[in-house]
């Protein structure tokens, strides 16, 4: 397997920053994009080969981005869509975020952020990733964007509805790009802070598992929607 080159959005914490550590040592050219370069400490430490300035949630950010990275490098490998939002980030009681009570402000915002913010990253990566080696782009989405999961966990309709659109935006991607694998992933329940210490999987644990399904992913896979360890979810 070759060396890749590689990006991952929301690289500064849980996740993110574990599989650039990881993509890291082996090798890898790996590029984190995070809302606070300056405060990344410890992505820095990690040794990527650039630390850029990323809101998912800003148009402005996104295309500076893109124009940054562009100049960085003339292709890309795999593109992670890590970042995202949970409806505690936009001020919402957890209690009352079910259909019936929650602000749809919130449901129309998250949506925004966690679903339009990776595809127009994508949008404006699709040229480097189209001159890159076998590309993948892997969105971050949860078993909670799944109808079969999502109808037995109705508590966050925000959050639900979000992943929902990352799901259909990866799919319909694949189906109108044949020379970039989409893949939509569910991380699993992890210790971070948006899974909280109540969840079942450890950072590293997590993220190792992720990045063996990653590096195994080809445009054959385009399209699916995978666990952690890169067997199918559920739709």
């Amino acid at each position: 397997m070759g060396k890749k080159r590689i990006v991952i959005t929301g690289a500064s914490r849980g996740i993110g920053l574990e599989m650039a550590r990881i993509l890291i040592s082996q090798g890898h050219t790996v590029f984190g994009a995070v809302r606070n370069p300056e405060g990344a400490s410890d992505l820095h430490d990690a040794g990527p080969a650039g630390v850029l300035k990323l809101d998912i949630g800003d148009q402005e950010s996104i295309s500076n981005f893109c124009e940054e990275l562009a100049s960085e490098t003339d292709s890309l490998d795999i593109l992670v869509n890590n970042a995202g939002i949970t409806s505690n980030d936009l001020g919402a009681d957890r209690r009352q975020c079910n259909p019936w009570q929650i602000d749809p402000a919130i449901v129309l915002e998250e949506t925004r952020i966690n679903a339009l913010g990776p595809m127009m990253i994508t949008r404006g990566l699709v040229a480097l990733l189209e001159s890159g080696d076998n590309p993948v782009v892997l969105n971050t989405s949860s078993q909670l964007g799944s109808m079969v999961v999502g109808a037995m966990m109705p508590f966050d309709v925000a959050y639900n509805v979000s992943k929902a659109a990352v799901n259909m935006i990866t799919v319909m991607s694949a189906s109108t790009n044949k020379n970039i694998a989409f893949v939509a992933l569910h991380p699993g329940w992890v210790k971070t802070d948006m899974g909280t210490d109540a969840a079942e999987l450890e950072v590293p644990e997590a993220a190792n598992a992720i990045v063996n399904s990653l590096m195994s992913l080809t445009i054959e896979d385009s399209g699916r929607f995978i666990r952690w360890d890169g067997t199918d979810h559920p739709w």
